[in-house]
């Protein structure tokens, strides 16, 4: 990775500057009462949506895309496994540390009747924060960093992974603060891994790719110009 190249954009920016009072004012209002409002809003369509596009911030997606990464270049497979190791043990040590045991909706919110999408298993505890979140929005900003000059998959990295957190709440497995720090946790832990992998893993080895692609034009082109500059000057 070169960090000229492999930088942190302004919209990834913006989104934790706005996340983090957020999530300062979201920690005021009672539990519950901001997911219960959302919960009145649901259609089939968005239920069948959300149910299967969750699936998209199972920690199981770094396992195929860690790989394809790592054959496209030596450092982008790096830069993500050093980022969902970090993830897991932000999570691991709050979901089985210092907040294990804390209750989900469903176990919060006993006696209080609301929505549930057919088919969903809901789980009760070990609520924050989001672990799903961490992962679609640690893997959005990942790529975001990777394919820097491409806006639009930019922006279509950065609107998965919101959906992936925002289904979280829709489906009434967590709770906003809950997705809110996850998304923090994900980002974080994403820029940190950069940095590792800039300071540590940025040496030329570590750009190449692991399969042979045909050269592109400017490289052609250059090849070109030394032939004949070597064909002039004999």
């Amino acid at each position: 990775m070169k960090r000229k190249k492999n930088r942190i954009c302004q919209a990834q920016r913006i989104l934790v500057y706005s996340l983090i009072p957020i999530s300062l004012f979201v920690s005021l209002i009672p539990k519950g009462n901001l997911e219960l409002w959302t919960n009145q809003f649901h259609h089939p369509i968005l239920d069948f949506f959300f149910l299967y596009w969750t699936n998209l911030g199972d920690g199981i997606l770094f396992l195929w895309l860690i790989p394809i990464l790592t054959l496209k270049r030596l450092s982008y497979g790096i830069f993500m496994c050093i980022s969902a190791l970090l993830q897991g043990i932000v999570i691991s040590i709050c979901k089985q540390g210092l907040f294990k045991g804390m209750p989900r909706p469903i176990e919060y919110l006993q006696g209080i009747d609301f929505y549930q999408v057919p088919g969903l298993n809901l789980h009760h505890w070990n609520s924050f924060p989001s672990g799903h979140t961490a992962t679609a929005m640690g893997i959005a900003a990942g790529l975001m960093i990777i394919y820097y000059k491409d806006r639009r998959l930019k922006h279509a990295f950065l609107l998965t992974g919101l959906l992936v957190a925002f289904s979280r709440v829709y489906l009434m497995q967590h709770f906003y603060i809950d997705i809110l720090v996850g998304s923090l946790v994900g980002i974080s832990c994403t820029w940190v891994a950069r940095e590792l992998t800039l300071r540590y893993f940025s040496k030329k080895i570590f750009r190449k790719s692991l399969f042979k692609t045909k050269p592109s034009k400017t490289r052609i082109r250059k090849i070109k110009q030394q032939i004949t500059a070597r064909r002039a000057s004999a």
